[in-house]
């Protein structure tokens, strides 16, 4: 005859095994002629072991007005865009004497990149004012959308920066319409890899939307001068080692280029513009170091003039 642990019956959701004493335990094992197996030494409670779910506190969401000051601008194609001007200076306390150097070598008479700058543009002396520094940021690195275009110019005897901001995909087509505009105001575009990436980007994507847009009168390609001269002498030629290594200026909190896609994008999946401010920063520096760069590359005769 075999005997055995019989469950004794409980709630559905609970329930234990009876655990035989000694002696119970000794006279079934003795009837069983075998001693008892799998018989747990203390009462098993059985239960849902489903953790429960805890609800995470949504995060707070950062205004885009909060990150920076801008102004809702219309243009002439598209929803409109977010316009964003700040001093240099707001920025890096060196961009005055980054701008007295500047217009030191392009804007006397006698500066010495003058005629420097005129031979690389085939054209005659550009005023300081009639120089535009730019650069973009884009969603990828082919046919995808850009967002945000940056400007840096003289005015009031200081650089200003001027940044043309799409808070949608929609406002791309403001973006390119106001730039359009701009460049046809100007005598001479300054760009670092700007003939090959930034300006054919520009170009695209105003086809993509319709916008007509024009060749700058002048354009001055700064990597290629960087290259002629520094090649042979760093690691390489990118924006950023001519910055630490040229210039001497290093970043800090700096989003790296190929995190910015996709912070834009979760900005505009989520609204939230927590990584916005530093997308921005990072544009800013970009156009500053191009100025900053061409004293440098003509520092010899920058000190010359300037002694």
């Amino acid at each position: 005859m075999l005997i055995g642990l019989i469950l004794t019956p409980r709630s559905p959701e609970s329930y234990t095994l009876d655990m035989p004493d000694n002696d119970l335990r000794k006279r079934i094992e003795a009837l069983n002629g075998r001693p008892l197996t799998n018989v747990p030494v203390a009462p098993v409670e059985v239960f849902d072991k489903t953790p429960p779910v805890r609800l995470r506190k949504p995060k707070s969401t950062v205004q885009l007005e909060d990150v920076i000051a801008g102004v809702v601008t219309q243009a002439s194609t598209g929803p409109g865009y977010y316009h964003i001007e700040q001093p240099a200076v707001e920025l890096e306390a060196d961009a005055r004497p980054i701008h007295h150097r500047f217009v030191s070598l392009t804007g006397h008479p006698d500066g010495c990149a003058v005629d420097r700058i005129c031979h690389l543009c085939k054209s005659k002396r550009i005023h300081p004012e009639k120089i535009l520094f730019l650069d973009i940021e884009t969603t990828g690195l082919s046919s995808t959308p850009l967002f945000l275009i940056g400007t840096m110019e003289c005015a009031d005897g200081e650089f200003l920066f001027k940044q043309y901001f799409a808070r949608n995909f929609s406002e791309e087509a403001s973006v390119l319409a106001a730039i359009s505009q701009r460049l046809d105001d100007i005598s001479m575009l300054v760009t670092f890899n700007g003939k090959s990436f930034d300006f054919p980007y520009i170009q695209n994507r105003c086809a993509a939307w319709g916008v007509k847009i024009r060749q700058p009168k002048s354009h001055l390609d700064l990597l290629h001068e960087a290259r002629g001269k520094y090649r042979r002498d760093l690691p390489n030629c990118k924006l950023q080692t001519l910055e630490q290594l040229v210039c001497g200026r290093c970043r800090e909190d700096d989003i790296p280029g190929s995190e910015i896609p996709r912070a834009y994008n979760d900005f505009v999946r989520t609204g939230n513009a927590s990584k916005i401010s530093r997308i921005l920063t990072h544009n800013l520096y970009d156009l500053l170091t191009m100025a900053d760069l061409m004293s440098r590359m003509w520092g010899r005769e920058y000190k010359d003039v300037e002694n």
